[in-house]
């Protein structure tokens, strides 16, 4: 978010240019005056020779920048300014300079330079559950624990829709080995649509025989997501495979959450099932927090309760913590 948001509000800089612009000039007009002595007559982000930032600005003209945040949140920050989310002290409020029909039509243009099709909107980037896999691709380290296991995990987006994944899951209990399995994830973005508030995706988990693990374990995997105006649903369908075994079993993971400013209650629910045994329920009811004002810091803190099964009624604890390290750099945007 650094890169695409530290500088996309410079020309607030030039504001005396505003004043001799229509309030209903063009998006590329406008950038043209606000815009381009920062970020170049091309968004490319090569500045005119005479300005001078703290930061070099960002390529506005690039999909992985112009495509990976919502619309709301690029117009609060070119509104309200950088040093309200932690950033550059170079974006000053542009609130008070420009219209808001203005700034809209600025931000508007600036994500109109993405030409390439099939990157998903940043407004299908949905809070994160505890259980469920994101449909959408990110860029993310998140540490988990539920109870007395532990888990790290890897995310990195390639392109327009791949991400690959790495984990590795730790048990502290009676036994002598605290290592339990790591696992290697590819996912696929099949599907979206802005207007539907929507997306789906697919996906592999590969767990080889390391750890608590003797076998080879498989789990492909649909992971969907799609938004009403007071509510996120999100869901998630797996199959584990075994090597030597076959088809061991499967779940269903369902999560539906409601925004709150910068908290997120939500309540999900996973039905676990392996060859030979009853299918088991298990609850999640958590909160997910931002912690920057950034937004690209985020937690969740809730509780696991089954419901049947022979842990009925034994709750364990449940948290992650999460960093967005595409948004940027960890210490920044607080």
């Amino acid at each position: 978010m650094p890169r695409t948001f530290r500088l996309v509000a410079c020309a607030a800089l030039w504001a005396s240019s505003l004043s001799g612009q229509s309030s209903t000039g063009s998006g590329d007009s406008l950038y043209g005056a606000w815009c381009a002595r920062c970020h170049g007559a091309d968004a490319r982000g090569v500045p005119a020779a005479s300005v001078r930032t703290e930061v070099p600005p960002a390529d506005l003209a690039a999909c992985a920048v112009s495509s990976a945040e919502p619309v709301d949140l690029w117009v609060d920050i070119v509104t309200q300014g950088g040093a309200e989310f932690g950033l550059s002290l170079d974006m000053p409020a542009y609130g008070e300079a420009g219209t808001a029909e203005q700034i809209r039509m600025v931000v508007r243009y600036v994500r109109s330079l993405c030409r390439e099709r099939g990157w998903p909107p940043g407004e299908l980037n949905f809070p994160r559950g505890f259980l469920t896999e994101k449909a959408y691709p990110e860029n993310e380290v998140v540490v988990s624990a539920e109870g007395r296991g532990q888990e790290l995990i890897y995310e990195r987006r390639l392109g327009r829709r791949l991400q690959i994944e790495a984990a590795v899951s730790t048990v502290f209990d009676s036994l002598d080995r605290p290592f339990d399995h790591a696992t290697a994830a590819i996912k696929y973005n099949v599907w979206h649509s802005l207007e539907r508030r929507a997306i789906a995706s697919v996906g592999l988990e590969a767990s080889p025989p390391l750890g608590r693990r003797d076998r080879w374990e498989l789990e492909p995997f649909l992971a969907v997501a799609f938004e009403r105006p007071d509510f996120i649903v999100q869901g998630e369908a797996l199959a584990g495979w075994e090597e030597s075994e076959g088809l061991a079993g499967g779940s269903l993971r369902l999560g539906v959450g409601r925004e709150a400013g910068r908290f997120v209650p939500m309540v999900e629910a996973g039905w676990d099932w392996a060859r030979g045994a009853p299918a088991i329920l298990t609850l999640y009811p958590q909160t997910w927090i931002q912690l920057s004002r950034l937004g690209h810091v985020a937690g969740s803190v809730g509780i696991g309760i089954p419901v049947n099964g022979p842990d009925r009624g034994q709750v364990t604890l449940t948290a992650f913590l999460l960093w967005d390290f595409g948004d940027g750099p960890l210490f920044k945007g607080w």
